[in-house]
């Protein structure tokens, strides 16, 4: 068994290598690494009660230490046993690096089990280290990363945080969501002042949405101290 975040699984054959990795992370402090020729590693993310709704897409950010790299993205109806993982995407990875080409948006469709484990394997088919981080679950309606960069409407800082996050431009706020990485939602602000105490939270990773009086959605992954 490999080393994942609370509510995560894995799987590891012997040999095989899959650790949290604290070596450049696109984010945050750590990301997930996998690597092993002719040796297989499977990452579980946790249970979705939305998986096969059609409603939500699975978004992160990749990059291979030595390519070309491949990851295979897909979802499994058994944790335990290695043999369920039904491929939905092989994923090829050219870049070294988390830049503009690290980052994929993987629709999940509606034919996929209710009972599902989305998950993430390396095949062993490379000498390539596989490092991700940014994993989301989110609802479809969300702008991507680009987007959000181009708009710029709200900004926050500090991140990581301990207690409060400040939030500029808030003025044209609506609602702030808070959810955790399996896209349940934690926390709810309705017309959230330019300082968001998350206090209540545990540490770890998270994603916050911020809606504006437009009905336009920006989301950011929040690390809590």
């Amino acid at each position: 068994m490999g080393v994942v975040p609370t509510c995560w699984n894995s799987i590891v054959t012997q040999g095989g290598n899959q650790i949290i990795s604290s070596t450049t992370p696109a984010s945050g402090v750590s990301n997930v690494y996998q690597n092993g020729y002719q040796k297989v590693s499977i990452v579980i993310l946790p249970p979705l009660s939305n998986v096969n709704a059609g409603t939500h897409h699975f978004r992160f950010k990749a990059r291979a230490n030595s390519g070309p790299g491949l990851l295979e993205f897909g979802y499994m109806t058994d944790i335990s046993d290695m043999a369920t993982f039904v491929i939905l995407q092989p994923i090829t990875i050219t870049n070294s690096t988390y830049d503009s080409t690290a980052e994929r948006t993987i629709d999940v469709p509606t034919t996929v089990p209710t009972n599902a484990r989305l998950a993430i394997r390396n095949p062993g088919t490379t000498w390539a280290g596989h490092y991700w981080d940014d994993a989301v679950w989110e609802s479809k309606s969300i702008l991507g990363t680009d987007e959000n960069n181009k708009r710029k409407e709200f900004r926050i800082y500090p991140n990581p945080f301990k207690d409060v996050i400040n939030i500029s431009g808030i003025k044209n706020a609506e609602r702030l969501n808070v959810s955790d990485v399996s896209g349940r939602i934690l926390k709810t602000v309705v017309k959230p002042a330019s300082e968001v105490n998350l206090n209540d939270l545990k540490s770890g990773v998270y994603m916050m949405t911020i809606e504006s009086k437009d009905e336009k959605v920006q989301a950011f992954k929040v690390i809590k101290e």
